[in-house]
């Protein structure tokens, strides 16, 4: 999933309760747009978080077996490769990761069952085995490994999801994307990075993004009875049961897309639409949703509404 799209699929939920929603301000709709960009953010640096607490966990674990009152040799001299791997001190140190955490209301505080149950998931995994057992580890495997339990374990993981949905319900439309951006944030780790690098990933353009976002959400919202009337133009000959409010407002989003951005070529706007209305609609209503914009943008050509700049993005 591109970050345009998640963009797209945030202002149609807005603007779908913005519909339902009598004395609901265009203001306030687009504060809780920007609210919900943020959210993104914050899933971004509370998966990162995780995985240090992964860590603080196999800690106390260690720190509560040497203080038994009858210890073991294994007790202790135990392995601590997994404690002493770099890539969760290069998270957990880093003062940009430090800082965000400091400014924003992130914890696994009330989720440490999680914790427990991840942490035991990893140590029974033949990952978790083979990396422990190496005679020897250099950097790039020591990230290997944090790698693979974050994709082979955590993220294969049904708990996993549903946790962070019941932390925040809103999250769901974001784990394909914020869970790629991750997987780039660990891939690119290096040896070298020190605390004052900045060793993390914008999950979104600040300028471009969050000015596409409120310009789609303001033209859509004063559009809409304009949109509608060309939508409803070329709905006549459908089943009208087929037509749900959702279908009428993801093209009346298109619509306002095509007329007010010129470097995104109509193709790109059609095809991303068709997507999420196949994912936030009903079965059927791709091919309807397609066959009414194919007419729409026939009449907008026509009008002179569409106006696209650069080679290639009239088609």
């Amino acid at each position: 999933m591109t970050s345009r799209r998640l963009i797209r699929i945030k202002v149609l939920q807005l603007l779908y309760a913005y519909s339902k929603k009598e004395g609901v301000s265009q203001a306030e709709t687009e504060r809780d747009l920007l609210k919900s960009i943020e959210k993104s953010t914050d899933l971004y640096y509370q998966i990162l978080l995780l995985l240090t607490e992964l860590r603080h966990k196999a800690f106390l674990k260690i720190d509560a077996a040497k203080n038994k009152h009858f210890t073991t040799e294994a007790d202790l001299h135990p392995n601590t490769r997994f404690i002493d791997n770099p890539v969760f001190s290069m998270l957990s140190g880093n003062r940009k990761f430090k800082s965000y955490l400091l400014n924003h209301p992130i914890s696994w505080n009330d989720n440490l069952e999680l914790i427990q149950f991840l942490y035991q998931r990893i140590m029974e995994h033949p990952i978790y085995k083979e990396y422990m057992d190496r005679k020897e580890v250099n950097f790039e495997d020591h990230k290997r490994f944090i790698l693979d339990i974050f994709t082979e374990i955590i993220t294969q993981n049904d708990i996993f999801f549903q946790t962070l949905e019941d932390i925040n319900i809103y999250w769901n439309d974001d784990f394909e994307l914020v869970l790629g951006v991750v997987y780039k944030t660990l891939k690119n780790l290096k040896e070298g990075n020190t605390e004052e690098d900045n060793i993390f990933y914008a999950i979104y353009n600040e300028a471009e993004d969050l000015d596409f976002a409120k310009t789609l959400l303001r033209k859509t919202i004063l559009e809409q009875d304009e949109n509608i009337k060309i939508i409803d133009k070329y709905i006549l000959n459908w089943e009208i049961e087929r037509i749900s409010d959702m279908d009428k407002l993801i093209m009346s989003l298109a619509l306002s897309e095509l007329k007010h951005f010129p470097a995104i070529p109509i193709k790109v706007t059609l095809d991303e639409y068709i997507e999420i209305t196949k994912a936030y609609s009903s079965p059927k209503s791709g091919s309807f949703v397609n066959g009414v914009l194919d007419k729409a943008v026939a009449q907008l050509k026509e009008n002179q509404q569409i106006r696209k700049t650069g080679r290639g993005l009239m088609e």
